[in-house]
């Protein structure tokens, strides 16, 4: 799996918000930047067994850096987002890792070996976050409050037993408009978990123009975003490819905000992609999969949108207009020529 950098974080609270795998919610600090790898652990095991896993580190920075690794339980908020509770329910002392302080060596990884113990009244899922909080602290200078840099990892598991249900459901698929002049199109899947164990569903989404031709496959939660039992979520995912799109205005390398605090957008045009001139009706169907112990689970659903560039019609029609006059005009005028010399041959 592709290592997630996590650069120059300090944790205000000790709640932390995860999105694919982890969100930090921290500020700049100039001594911590640390690379942790895998992003998420997930494994599944029999009840009564033991389950070894690593997780590694390294330091990006060139000095040295102390963490403390810690164990908490990690549950989902109302967007379905993976988050720390802090509570200490009983599975808390499955998962054990040696709690003393990890040097890490200055552009080194360094593995951290962790194991989970599986009780025989296990049930079905349960769900860690290992926390590496560093030894480093330092204090606003406002509100004097300490700050200390961390990166977590979420640590999945689910228990093979009987009646381990892996289910799930597509709520809702559709755009953030019925009608665009250009692109971007910003489609929202939202997903619900019906199981008991948590699933991950990835797919595609497949947008035909309105002679059934292809013209897009998109990913749909390329980041792996887990959904936790009972739990819905929504993913994300933007076509934003044809000759005129609108972009993020940039200056000076930031996105531009307006006043009412929103991103401003500009039209950019992609002369490259002549022939990609978005217009008519599309139609888009998701298609996601989830992976079960026995089976894979499909599901799929399409809905239509339109996109109609009305400046570029506008500017079309009136050349048509004006070379259509012109036209008029120059055969009226041979005709008349035409029509003298043969009256003078009379």
């Amino acid at each position: 799996m592709v290592p997630k950098k996590v650069s120059l974080y300090i944790f205000t609270s000790v709640i932390l918000l995860f999105s694919s795998a982890t969100q930090i919610l921290a500020q700049e600090q100039s001594n911590f930047d640390v690379t942790i790898s895998p992003t998420f652990v997930e494994s599944s095991s029999k009840p009564g067994t033991i389950v070894n896993q690593t997780v590694r580190l390294r330091n990006n920075t060139n000095t040295q850096i102390q963490v403390v690794p810690e164990v908490k339980i990690m549950g989902g908020d109302e967007a379905g987002e993976l988050t720390i509770k802090e509570t200490k329910e009983a599975h808390l002392t499955w998962l054990t890792v040696k709690t003393d302080p990890i040097t890490l060596r200055p552009n080194e990884w360094s593995t951290v070996p962790f194991s989970i113990t599986i009780p025989d009244s296990a049930s079905y899922g349960y769900y860690w976050a290992l926390s590496f909080t560093s030894n480093n602290t330092s204090k606003d200078q406002i509100t004097g409050t300490t700050l200390n840099a961390s990166i977590v990892v979420p640590v999945l598991l689910t228990v093979n037993k009987p009646g381990a249900i892996t289910e799930g459901k597509l709520l809702d698929f559709k755009t953030d408009s019925s009608t665009y002049e250009y692109p971007p199109v910003e489609f929202v899947t939202q997903f619900q978990n019906t199981g008991n164990v948590h699933i991950r569903p990835q797919g595609n989404i497949f947008i035909k123009d309105f002679f059934g031709r292809s013209v897009a496959t998109l990913n749909v939660n390329e980041s792996q975003g887990s959904i936790l039992p009972t739990l819905k979520r929504s993913f994300t995912t933007v076509w934003n490819d044809g000759f005129v799109t609108y972009e993020p205005k940039m200056k000076d390398g930031e996105q531009v905000i307006g006043n009412n605090g929103k991103p401003e957008r500009e039209m950019k045009i992609h002369f490259q992609k002549l022939l990609d001139l978005r217009i008519g009706k599309y139609t888009a169907t998701a298609l996601l999969l989830v992976s079960g112990q026995d089976k894979d689970y499909t599901y799929e659903k399409s809905i239509s949108f339109f996109v109609f560039p009305w400046k570029i019609v506008l500017v079309l029609i009136g050349i048509i207009i004006f070379v259509g006059i012109g036209l008029f005009t120059t055969s009226r005028s041979v005709a008349r020529k035409v029509s003298g010399i043969f009256g003078r041959s009379r």
